[in-house]
């Protein structure tokens, strides 16, 4: 049975950006040592993108402390990207259809920088000085 979030982001997916294919957000070779808040909240929102997840598995996904998943939380609930609500007394979070836009959009952005990265990457080449005979 497909849920309404998983045929929300088929049928609304751009032709180019292979939805499947699962990103490992926090290990890219993009040079920088921390991660922004942009990263970060599109790991609180990959977390949560296919079913509903309590504050804990986010903190896991996220590699987050309790006090950053709070500030993260309220303020992505705030802004609309993720929606909570009570599942058996537990407060649990889904992403919202603009938590998923906002995804694909980071996934876009991260795929152009990793295809520009990979295009400037040049060859290591060893370049040898002919002697000119004398």
């Amino acid at each position: 049975m497909v849920s309404q979030m998983e045929k929300y982001i088929v049928d609304r997916s751009l032709s180019y950006i292979p939805l499947q294919k699962r990103y490992r957000l926090s290990g890219f070779p993009l040079g920088k040592k921390y991660r922004s808040h942009f990263e970060i909240v599109a790991l609180m929102v990959e977390a949560v993108k296919d079913c509903g997840q309590p504050k804990f598995s986010i903190m896991k996904h996220a590699s987050i402390n309790c006090g950053q998943a709070d500030k993260f939380l309220s303020s992505l609930t705030e802004i609309g990207f993720m929606e909570r609500y009570l599942m058996a007394g537990r407060p649990m979070y889904r992403a919202s259809e603009r938590g998923v836009a906002y995804l694909r959009q980071y996934y876009v952005l991260l795929s152009m920088f990793l295809a520009s990265e990979n295009e400037t990457k040049q060859p290591a080449i060893v370049y040898q000085h002919a002697l000119r005979p004398e």
